[in-house]
């Protein structure tokens, strides 16, 4: 396999590394997982060539270049096994794992310095060649074996079926990478005690593999959070008509800045979340102003073939929306409602969503156009009419929400 694949493996390692690095470093929760893919970027970084040329030019000789790797692959492990303990909710074994792999570090300083005189820390082709004693590469691969296999079978166990599609897909690939790196560990303690010409070839093209498998286990909720960042945009941008006629029409609703830079500023998620809470108060204003004449006409206009069954309500809520706008504009003094008219009631901001974009687009369509333009010449006296109930849902308050952030108060 070409000697390309460790570079590529290792820069799509960097890649994902500094994308992550601002949520890495922001959120507690993810600095584990941010600080153990540095690592280990940073790790396996330390054997390519260019980047062994630039430490010649800093370090006294190469005997302190190898040092160095093996202290940056001793913390590679350690931030792995943190990045397990935190996963596994056991924060109180941080000081454990570090305290650990001071103690394995320290240990490999004092067999370095113990051994005979030795111009490299490798695993020389002849095990006549002055170097390191086999307990330091035996205690260096153990340590590494160890952190790895557990991380690859709790990665493995979290994502078993039940675990959200993507999540379960990047702990597989994440695990998969570590239980390659125990492949890794396996062939080179197989290399130091057979010093076979056959071995030590596969260490670069196993190292790329291992560092892709981990790149794109670790990317995955990146693209999960892009996803979910376009499709909030989108349902932002949807509401936007509604909202700015409801708002014009009912101001105090508003609960942030309505500068533009000021609402650039506060994250994409919080902004649509303003603006569904924003609408749906601006709704229970506006049902006041809905006379019974015009909810009678607006179930008329939807009880048509035009107009599919499981949209209805959208469309019976943009309608009677249209003629209490139009009240409103006009003057008409609001009346207390009887009539339940701000639709059902959800507990995920997902589905409030989707509610709302249902209205906002029944908003723009052919049938409320026509319920508009019929609305011209209504008598009054059809304001004593009796309209029959137009939903069966008991609540009449600002939407539910169970997993979402806490709305803004006015």
């Amino acid at each position: 396999m070409a000697p390309w694949v460790e570079t590529a493996g290792i820069s799509a390692l960097w890649g994902v590394a500094v994308a992550r690095a601002p949520q890495g470093i922001r959120d507690r929760e993810q600095q584990p997982l941010w600080f153990a893919t540095l690592m280990i970027a940073l790790a396996m970084s330390t054997h390519l060539e260019p980047v062994t040329a630039a430490l010649a030019h800093v370090a006294p000789n190469a005997h302190w270049i190898d040092m160095i790797t093996h202290i940056f692959g001793i913390i590679d492990a350690a931030a792995v096994f943190w990045f397990i303990c935190g996963a596994a909710g056991r924060h109180r074994h941080t000081i454990l794992v570090f305290s650990a792999a001071i103690t394995v570090i320290t240990m490999l300083v004092i067999l370095d310095t113990g051994a005979p005189p030795h111009a490299r820390n490798i695993i020389t082709p002849s095990s006549a060649t002055p170097s390191v004693p086999d307990t330091y590469w035996w205690l260096f691969f153990s340590f590494h074996l160890v952190a790895d296999s557990i991380c690859g079978f709790v990665c493995w166990s979290y994502g078993r079926p039940g675990t959200p599609r993507l999540l379960c897909y990047g702990l597989r690939l994440f695990g998969t990478g570590m239980l390659l790196a125990d492949l890794l560990w396996v062939l080179k303690l197989a290399y130091l005690q057979t010093r076979s010409a056959a071995i030590a070839p596969l260490f670069s093209p196993l190292t790329g593999i291992e560092a892709l498998f981990i790149a794109v286990g670790v990317a995955l909720p990146i693209l999960t959070q892009a996803s979910d960042s376009r499709r909030d945009r989108r349902s932002y941008r949807a509401l936007a008509h509604l909202w700015m006629d409801l708002t014009t029409a009912t101001p105090d609703v508003v609960l942030g800045p309505t500068r533009h830079l000021q609402r650039m500023v506060i994250p994409l998620r919080l902004r649509l979340y303003r603006r569904v809470i924003e609408i749906r108060d601006a709704m229970i204003v506006l049902r006041n102003y809905a006379t019974p004449g015009a909810l009678h006409l607006a179930h008329q206009h939807t009880t048509t073939p035009s107009v599919p069954s499981h949209l209805r309500d959208a469309h019976l809520t943009a309608c009677w929306l249209t003629a209490a706008l139009q009240a409103k504009r006009n003057g008409t003094p609001p009346h207390p409602q009887t009539a339940d008219l701000t639709g059902p009631s959800a507990n995920a901001l997902t589905d409030e969503i989707n509610h709302l974009l249902q209205i906002a687009e029944a908003y723009k369509s052919p049938t409320v156009s026509s319920y508009k333009e019929s609305l011209i010449g209504t008598p009054q006296q059809a304001e004593n009419n009796h309209a029959p109930p137009l939903f069966a849902h008991p609540s009449n308050s600002s939407p539910k929400q169970t997993s979402d952030p806490t709305p803004p108060t006015h």
